[in-house]
Formats: C-alpha cells, sequence, structure tokens
C-alpha cells in the first residue's frame, strides 16, 4: 500500500469517502471500489487500530442467536424473535463457511466445549435441537461436527475432571468452530485489494470541518503526523468509525441524535493447565450470559464482560473490577483451578458498538445502515452494529445503500476474497516456529508495503507478536532496527519509537 503524500489528493474528487478503516470499513471501501467507485478510505489511527483488535476474534456459527432468553417460550409466543434469530443465525454460518474456507491463512478450527448441567439455563435436547437448527440453516461444505458426551463418555473429555459439581454436569456438548489467528490481518488484506482495485488509503489521517455543499461535501484532511491539511470533495461520507460513530456525526451536525452505544469487553489471558491446550469452552456465566475460553499461543484468554461503555474511546483498558469478576467466574466454573491475580499474563479490552435503541441500556445486536438525511445530514450513511464475521454481507448492505443514491463511472471489478501475499508467508512463518518468530525479508516487505508509521503497527497490527505470550518484547529491538533502516530513522528516533510501544504495551495490556 501506499501512503502517498497528501498534497497530492488535493482538491480531489470522490464518489465516497470512507471515515474508518475497521473490519467493516474495509469491507466497504473493497465492494464500493469495486463496484467502479472513486474511493478514499482513511483511519485517524492506524488500519485495524480499534475494535477489530480488541475483539473476541471468534468467527462463530450462531449459536448465541438460538439462545431464547429466560426461557424457551419467548420463542414460542414470539415467532418475530424466532424468526430473526434463524435470519442471524443463517447469516453466521455462511460467514463461517464463506472466510473459512477461502482464507484458511487467517482462521483455525479448533474444538468448543459446552458444559450442560442440571440445574443450569439449558437442557440436552435444546441444545441438540439448536445444532440440527444450525444444520438446516447453514451450507453443507463445513461440518459443525456437532457430538455431545455422556454417562461414560464424559471421560471422553480431557478436562472434565476440572468442572464444578460433577454430580450436576449432565454432559458436554462439543462441536467445531474457529477463531481469527490475526483479525488485524484480516483488515490489512482487504484494504490491501481495495488499493489494488483503485482506492485511495491512508492511515494516520483525520476528517474534520466538513461542509455541506449542493451536491455533497468538502472536507478538510488532516495529517495526524505532521499536521498538514488538503480540502477534498466527495458525493458521499461512510461513517464506519463504530464506536466513535457519534463524534463523527457530531462534527457535521453537534445536535444530531445518538446512533450508537458502546458496549466495553475486558478480557484476560492465562496459562491453563495442559488439558486444556488447543481447546475452546463456553460457559453460562453466573449473569446469565456466554463467557469463551478461547486457545491462544499455548494460552487462553477469557471473556468477556459487556458493560455500557461512555469514557474516553482511546485509552480503553480492563479495570481491576473487572478483571477480578472474570476471575471469580473462571472459579467458579473451575474451581480446582484457584487462579489469582498472578496468574494473569495480561489483560486487555476492546468497544463492541452497537445499535442505539432505547428500551435497552445495552443497545441491539441489529445492524443499521442509517440515512443520516432525516436529522439534516444528506448525503451521509452511518453503520452501527456489525460483528467481525459478517464483514462481506455488511460490505454489500452499505454498496446497496449507495447504488441508490450514486451510479458508478468507473468500470467493475471482483474483489479478492483470498489472503495476501504476506499473510501466507507470515503463517507459514510462525507455524514453523513456536515461539513466532518471523524473518527479516517479511519484516521487511511488511514495512515497504503495509504503510507502518510506528512500531506498534508492526508488532501488534501486521504479525501479532504484540499479543503472544511475551507481547513482542522479544522481537522489538530487531524489528525497530528494520524500520530505522528503511524508513531512516536516527538512533534517537529508533530508542524513541521502541520506548514508546513499551509504554503502550504496558497501558494497553497492564493488570490493573
Amino acid at each position: 500500500m501506499n501512503r502517498c503524500e497528501l498534497s497530492e489528493l488535493s482538491d480531489t474528487e470522490y464518489d465516497v469517502i470512507v471515515v474508518g478503516a475497521g473490519i467493516n470499513g474495509a469491507g466497504v471501501a473493497q465492494q464500493l471500489v469495486a463496484a467502479g467507485y472513486r474511493v478514499l478510505i482513511i483511519d485517524k489511527g492506524d488500519f485495524a487500530g480499534g475494535a477489530t483488535s480488541k475483539s473476541s476474534r471468534i468467527l462463530h456459527c450462531g449459536l448465541r442467536y438460538l439462545a431464547p432468553g429466560k426461557s424457551i417460550w419467548d420463542f414460542v409466543f414470539h415467532p418475530s424473535k424466532f424468526f430473526l434469530a434463524c435470519q442471524n443465525a443463517r447469516k453466521a454460518m455462511i460467514a463461517r463457511s464463506d472466510i473459512s474456507l477461502s482464507m484458511k491463512e487467517l482462521v483455525r478450527p479448533f474444538p468448543f466445549y459446552f458444559p450442560i448441567y442440571k440445574d443450569g439455563p439449558y437442557l440436552s435436547w435444546q441444545i441438540d435441537s439448536a445444532f440440527k437448527l444450525l444444520n438446516l440453516l447453514g451450507p453443507h461444505d463445513n461440518s459443525l461436527e456437532y457430538q455431545r458426551f455422556s454417562g461414560k463418555n464424559l471421560q471422553k473429555v480431557a478436562f472434565k475432571k476440572w468442572f464444578r459439581d460433577s454430580e450436576q454436569l449432565q454432559s458436554v456438548s462439543v462441536f467445531k468452530d474457529y477463531q481469527f489467528i490475526s483479525a488485524e490481518r484480516l483488515v490489512v488484506d482487504t484494504i490491501r485489494d481495495a488499493e489494488k482495485l483503485g482506492a485511495t488509503v491512508r492511515n494516520y489521517t483525520l476528517m474534520h470541518q466538513p461542509k455541506q455543499l449542493d451536491d455533497g461535501w468538502k472536507v478538510t484532511l488532516k495529517d495526524v503526523l505532521t499536521a498538514k491539511e488538503v480540502n477534498v470533495k466527495t458525493k458521499f461520507i461512510l461513517n464506519v468509525t463504530g464506536p466513535w460513530g457519534n463524534c463523527v456525526n457530531q462534527t457535521m451536525k453537534p445536535s444530531i441524535p445518538d446512533k450508537v452505544i458502546g458496549l466495553k469487553g475486558a478480557h484476560i489471558v492465562v496459562k491453563l493447565p495442559e488439558e486444556f491446550s488447543e481447546c475452546g469452552i463456553m460457559i453460562i456465566n453466573r449473569a446469565n450470559e456466554p463467557m469463551y475460553f478461547l486457545p491462544w499461543h499455548e494460552m487462553h484468554y477469557i471473556g468477556l464482560n459487556r458493560t455500557p461503555y461512555d469514557g474516553e474511546l482511546d485509552e480503553v483498558k480492563a479495570t481491576k473490577d473487572e478483571t477480578e469478576w472474570l476471575l471469580g467466574e473462571v472459579n467458579y466454573a473451575f474451581p480446582e483451578l484457584n487462579l489469582k491475580r498472578t496468574d494473569i499474563m495480561y489483560s486487555y479490552a476492546g468497544i463492541q458498538p452497537v445499535t442505539f435503541d432505547e428500551s435497552d441500556p445495552q443497545g441491539s445486536r441489529e445492524v443499521v445502515v442509517h440515512d443520516l438525511e432525516s436529522d439534516g445530514i444528506p448525503n451521509v450513511l452511518m453503520l452501527t452494529g456489525g460483528p467481525i464475521w459478517n464483514y462481506r454481507h455488511i460490505a454489500k448492505k452499505m454498496l446497496k445503500a449507495v447504488s441508490k443514491r450514486c451510479v458508478p463511472k468507473l468500470r467493475k471489478q471482483s474483489p479478492s476474497s483470498c489472503s495476501s501475499e504476506v499473510t501466507q508467508l507470515l503463517r507459514n512463518s510462525q507455524a514453523r516456529s513456536v515461539d513466532m518468530k518471523i524473518s527479516e525479508n517479511i519484516i521487511k516487505k511488511i514495512i515497504l508495503e503495509e504503510q507502518p508509521i510506528y512500531l506498534a503497527d508492526i508488532l501488534l497490527r501486521r504479525t501479532g507478536l504484540g499479543w503472544g505470550a511475551d507481547q513482542g518484547k522479544s522481537a522489538t529491538s530487531e524489528v525497530a532496527t528494520l524500520m530505522a533502516e528503511l524508513k531512516g530513522w536516527d538512533e534517537q528516533r529508533k530508542e524513541k519509537e521502541i520506548q514508546s510501544f513499551q509504554q503502550h504495551i504496558k497501558e494497553m495490556h497492564q493488570v490493573q
């Protein structure tokens, strides 16, 4: 990706400016440029630097959508809820199949275990029925491989002895699901393809001072690094900034009502006993919410708790209360683990953007494309909701909304559904190295091709080294040396970058 000089964009006219380069912004830009639109995608930070990189990273089958709530009768007496649940589950199953088969370097399968207790909210027949329905709703090219162990067969569950209250443990369901090895790489690959198709791509670029025109908008782009500014024109603005969505809207109209709320999700990362190796676990916690234990580089990350968040969006971290609550739920589910705060290797937290709903303080999971003309902001669309796994469907939904108002003038092309060469090289390299060492040639390719500005851009969002057990510490000096060589940093700048990354990791991952 070529990060062009900002001056090169002066007075350029676009059909669409996509604001926000997380997974949904990347997917939207890719679909729009492939459809023949002149597209600029920008982000005030790095690609995938927000909600995408702080998620639970699950490419899930949609089981949670089939949970009826307090009672199965909720679906019986409200068939519209059941119909919507089936729709969402079907979308999840389609996405699971699509992404896992087309982008194998970015996802990996794992067995997901779900314990069923006599005193729990769900009975065995309900779980069996849910998986039968999922199989009916989804494609048949990637089986869930569902089975349920009970009685003597419970001994086949390697970590069975660790579960709470063996008297109440009725059975354990297991199925195949997937996790994103790197959600950040998915974003970078999608943006790479968008640029290849003709989009202008720029990170660390802020949109401000938007001014309404008769046929669109005039906006000022500001380079966050240099403070330089230029003006460009566009017919449409797409606000795909996730939790920052209300703030972006307010730059165009300060009085506009909120469209999105943020739910904070905290995670802890721990090393579990060998019996848990490479196994995922889903439990229903004491707040009657799903909680996940997901394998990660010989560790497990565990989360999440969903709580409304209205604090500083750029400084989100897991609090002491949140990590203690997670520890309490882990030790309730597996008492013999007896995890303590000293067992937490690091923690992290992110903000899930959900659609504002006056009747629900936790918002709605519904994916909504808002046409802000009714709010007095014409030619602006905003996305709320939108999990990672659904990004392709969301991109097509936003393309459809744009196409109703604006006709593309450039030739149509086909977007790629495959991983980039860099991602393939990364996965091959990491598959051969348990300590996540990456070759110098791959790092150089990333520096030259993928617009990294800071050390954190490479260690966290291009390679994932910052998410490993040592949080990228062993690779920091080597990567900084390569960046200095290729970017012309002097020794002072190099040392500053190392210190900045170390401080960034400490603030983001520190156990409170």
